[in-house]
Parts: structure tokens; sequence; C-alpha cells
């Protein structure tokens, strides 16, 4: 599994909200997710599994509540256990 450096997982996320939340540019790190680029529950349930499938990283589902940020979110990817992995 290859490593993820955060302009790489950066890159990654934003690729991912634009595809899931249908954006028309990449949010900036500093964008809220749910405020500023409109996420919905059910977006953020496609979210975690898109970074799961794209980046082999698994976000635990109670965590969600505290990711607000794009920067959150690549922060969280960052620190997450290759999916499929114990812990």
């Amino acid at each position: 599994m290859e490593t993820l450096d955060r302009d790489h997982a950066l890159r990654q996320v934003q690729e991912v909200l634009m595809d899931v939340l249908n954006l028309d540019q990449p949010p900036a790190p500093d964008m809220r997710l749910v405020e500023d680029l409109g996420a919905e529950s059910l977006d953020v349930i496609s979210l975690l599994f898109e970074f799961e499938e794209r980046l082999g990283r698994r976000i635990p589902d109670a965590e969600v509540g505290a990711l607000a940020t794009v920067a959150d979110v690549v922060a969280r990817v960052l620190s997450a256990p290759p999916a499929g992995s114990v812990g």
C-alpha cells in the first residue's frame, strides 16, 4: 500500500468531495463540509465509503462528527489505519 503524504491526501480528498458533492472546483482546505460545501448526512456516508475505496483508509463512523473542514478530513485520512487492518 502506498504511503500518503499530505499533498497527495489533500488532492484525493478534494477529488472525492468534488465527485460526491458535485463541486465544480476543488474545495479549499479551510472550507467547511456542511456550511460551505452543503454536505448532508447521506453525503457523509458516501464520502466515508469513497475515502475507503480510493485511499484504502477507513474513518470510523463515530468520528465523522469531529470532521468539520476539508483539512480535518485530510488529517484524519492521514492518521487512519489502512482499511482491513485491525484496530
